[in-house]
């Protein structure tokens, strides 16, 4: 470039560097405007070598170009050219000289000196005064003529060479095969062209030669035959340079090439890259880039965002050109959530949130909603609007009302799922605790947005019933009639108004909610004491009792352990009901016997367990399988009570349960009637349980017993075992029956008993002592009889010989063991023990029609043993 129009003026300080004619040794500074010391440091930093002495005028000159050396970092503007005018040293070698000129960062910035403009503006042919700076003339640099000679080179070409230059590598420019190189001038322009690509400030540490000697040197562009090692090897104008490896070398490429791809003049973009005059350091490549996007500033900041290359700083100076709302929809869902993030992760100072805060504006809030809403109903997306919401939250103070803006677009978004929606609402409370009103209504107003939230409420084990409380009042307000559905069942699980209305399909739609919601609700039902609620959950509940225990039985029984503890006299008498049935169905998988319905003993005043039967028997009513399970619980494996008495007031209040308990009494009394007729059972029970063919005998015996426990005569008990011994054979249970009452009240009532069976059917008191034989009790009776009966014999024979008026000299029997005071027969006076496990007395009109036997005694036979 010339001297013309814009041309400045200029200082460059100097040296050279060569040998004194017939000097042997090595070179040295011989001239210059610059001390020696700082001479020396850019003349050998720029040293590559010695021409090839062979043919030194055929490769000269050599000119290289630097920013700054390794040894001396500060920014200049140099250029050092090696020359050879023919002269020889003392020893016949070539001496060559290496002419510097030098100019500070300050003016060659201020000047945007180019390679080219500065070597064109110097003094080849002339000396320049010793001592002094060199003035030169230099024309203002445009570009246009560094543009032109990029196109013609290929900006592809130019761009990639540049993006390595930037990567921090050496490059070197070979000649294309069967090619040669351009000549130097040339060279400096092709140099000069492809470093303008780059900010005028990376010249602070860019270099280039126009050829290099053997010696190893740092020179960043080069031209070369061949590639060194550790260079990069490009084609001249050719083929396409290697792959940047930084992702910011990479970004600078990709920019350079978006923008050529731009309907501007290359011109327009190099004048951009010339203007930027301020230092770059080779560490802060970051900064190149930034440079480049500033060429075309709104585009490339988006652009560079899109690709994950944002920098707030281009942002920043970005929104001072441009308001927010002007930017277009697609580069705002560009920018806005970018801006967000980098808040978020509190980049840079605070800088990013400063922005958003500035220049905020009413499309913000749905930029950001979109940048959520496009990852759909994710997990992402919902950590994504936390993000967002957290950010809205702490600009509150300056933008009120923008967090509330933020998430009521959220939550009303159609295509969101209600599940996504209900996470949301319920992460935003737990971890903001923001519950505005706004989307409280849309919970209670929209039924599966609600149920969703509740879902991940009950997720969480929530037994912190506030939120719920607060949507049960809301819902009083908000909605006609007050809350439904699962509302309104949480409303009975809170206390709040509103429960006495909740019924089981609300229950039911709170149970749907979530597949453990049984047990937060009855945490919640411990913990606030609502144990009516049991009522509603009973479906549920009853559902939990027989799945197998993997599914929860286990889990329900510690709950109620905790909700009905069985040692509670003062539980409610439906809760325990509830409780013992849950309990009783939870028992039966067959892995042992069902639990006793242990609640019911703890009532001990007729009206509560009253109740207790009437609330258990509404559980039971149209349920099978637990009637049949509460019929075996309450009969269990031994007789009891109050278990009994329970399931008495049970069939009293479901009739229909006669039977089944006909069934499970049926193999109890079978195996073991001893034990099982010890129960008060009623007659109805008894007509069916004797209508079957192998419980034939149950009527009479319990007609014997009954006889027996009233205290009826030996008469009466006779006809009890007549009628129940078809064909004069006495049943094994009826005879044990006979056998107890012997047992009890002595061997005399057995020959009293048998004095009334010679009357009521022939034969039958053979029969019953026949079978008395065969009887339980078997030789002890037998034995005890026999001993009763040879002393009545030997009474017999003694009063016979009174009779003749003799004397009977025998011995009277001895018995084989001391009898008891029941073997002794009752005077007509007498009050004797008939059955001791009734704990009844015989009468005195017993003892009388007793007394009447077909063989009267004497009274002197009372005591005779």
């Amino acid at each position: 470039m010339n001297a013309g129009p814009g041309a400045g003026r200029l200082t460059a300080d100097w040296a050279v560097l060569g040998k004194y004619p017939g000097q042997v040794m090595g070179y040295e500074v011989l001239d210059g405007s610059l001390p020696t010391d700082r001479a020396e440091t850019y003349l050998w930093g720029a040293t590559t070598g010695s021409p090839d002495s062979r043919e030194p005028a055929a490769v000269l000159p050599w000119r290289v170009f630097l920013g700054s050396v390794g040894t001396d970092p500060t920014p200049v503007c140099a250029t050092v050219e090696t020359t050879w005018d023919g002269s020889r040293d003392g020893t016949g070698s070539p001496s060559y000289a290496w002419r510097l000129f030098l100019l500070d960062w300050s003016q060659a910035g201020t000047a945007r000196l180019t390679w080219s403009a500065l070597d064109e503006a110097l003094p080849r042919d002339d000396q320049p005064l010793s001592g002094a700076a060199v003035p030169l003339s230099v024309a203002r640099s445009t570009g246009e003529q560094l543009a032109r000679l990029v196109d013609e080179l290929g900006f592809e070409w130019a761009a990639r060479t540049v993006a390595l230059l930037l990567d921090n590598r050496q490059v070197a420019i070979v000649p294309p095969p069967g090619a040669m190189l351009p000549d130097v001038d040339e060279r400096v322009r092709i140099l000069d062209a492809v470093c303008a690509l780059l900010p005028y400030g990376c010249r602070s540490w860019l270099s280039a030669a126009t050829w290099t000697g053997r010696a190893d040197h740092e020179v960043r562009l080069v031209f070369a035959a061949a590639p060194r090692s550790g260079q990069v090897e490009v084609r001249l104008g050719t083929g396409s340079p290697p792959e940047p490896q930084s992702d910011t070398a990479r970004s600078y490429l990709t920019e350079l090439l978006r923008l050529r791809a731009k309907p501007r003049p290359t011109a327009e973009l190099v004048d951009h890259l010339l203007g930027w005059t301020e230092v770059i350091p080779l560490r802060s490549p970051g900064e190149a880039l930034r440079v480049l996007r500033r060429a075309d500033l709104l585009d490339s900041v988006i652009e560079a965002i899109r690709h994950g290359h944002g920098d707030l700083n281009d942002v920043e100076q970005l929104l001072t050109q441009y308001a927010m709302d002007s930017l277009g929809e697609h580069r705002l869902a560009v920018l806005v959530p970018y801006l967000a993030r980098c808040a978020s992760q509190g980049a840079a100072d605070g800088l990013a949130q400063t922005l958003l805060r500035r220049y905020w504006s009413r499309s913000v809030p749905n930029v950001l909603a979109e940048d959520v809403l496009a990852l759909g109903s994710t997990g992402e997306a919902i950590e994504r609007a936390r993000g967002h919401l957290e950010l809205t939250r702490s600009l509150e103070t300056e933008l009120p009302g923008v967090f509330e803006e933020l998430l009521t677009v959220l939550v009303t978004a159609p295509h969101q799922s209600h599940e996504w929606t209900g996470t949301l609402v319920y992460m935003v409370e737990r971890t903001m605790g923001r519950t505005p009103v706004s989307v409280d209504a849309l919970l209670i107003r929209d039924r599966e947005t609600g149920l969703a939230w509740l879902g991940t409420w009950l997720a969480h084990r929530g037994r912190d019933v506030a939120s719920l409380v607060r949507l049960v009042d809301r819902a009083e307000g908000l909605t006609a009639g007050g809350s439904t559905g699962w509302l309104r069942f949480a409303a009975v699980l809170t206390g709040r108004p509103g429960a006495e209305r909740a019924t089981e399909r609300d229950a039911a739609e709170f149970m749907a909610a979530h597949e453990e919601a049984w047990e937060s609700a009855l945490d919640v039902v411990v913990d606030q004491n609502r144990s009516a609620a049991v009522a509603l959950l009973w479906p549920r509940l009853r559902q939990i009792a027989q799945a197998p225990a993997e599914h929860g039985a286990a889990r329900l029984l510690s709950q109620l352990e905790r909700l009905a503890p069985p040692a509670d006299a003062d539980l409610r008498p439906e809760t325990a009901a509830a409780a013992d049935l849950l309990c009783a169905l939870c028992a039966t998988d067959g892995a042992g016997s069902p639990r006793g319905m242990s609640r019911f003993r703890r009532l001990t005043d007729s009206g509560t367990r009253d109740t207790y039967v009437a609330a258990l028997s509404h559980l039971l009513n149209g349920d099978a399988t637990a009637k049949r399970v509460v019929t075996e619980t309450l009969l269990g494996d031994v007789p009891d009570d109050d278990c009994w008495q329970a399931l008495t007031l049970l069939m009293r209040q479901l009739p229909t349960m006669e039977h089944l308990v006909c069934d499970r009494l049926d193999p109890r009394i079978a195996d073991d009637h001893a034990l099982w007729l010890q129960l008060d059972l009623p007659g109805r029970i008894v007509t069916n349980l004797s209508g079957r063919a192998h419980l034939h005998w149950l009527r009479p015996v319990q007609e014997f017993r009954g006889a027996v426990r009233t205290q009826q005569s030996m008469e009466r008990l006779a006809r009890v075992i007549a009628a129940g011994s078809p064909g004069g054979v006495i049943s094994s249970q009826l005879l044990n029956a006979v056998e107890t009452f012997i047992h009890d009240n002595g061997p005399w009532a057995a020959y009293s008993l048998a004095a009334q069976l010679h009357f009521a059917a022939p034969d039958l008191d053979l029969a019953l002592y026949g079978a008395l034989h065969r009887g339980e009790r078997g030789r002890r009776t037998v034995r005890w009889l026999d001993e009763f009966h040879e002393m009545e014999a030997y009474h017999h024979v003694r009063l016979r010989a009174a009779l003749h008026g003799r004397t009977h000299s025998g011995e009277p029997p001895r018995s084989s063991e001391p009898q008891s005071s029941a073997a002794l027969p009752p005077s007509a006076s007498a009050s004797v023990s008939i059955s001791p496990a009734s704990g009844t007395v015989l009468s005195r009109r017993h003892a009388r029609r007793i007394w009447r036997w077909p063989f009267h005694r004497p009274d002197w036979f009372r005591g005779f043993q």
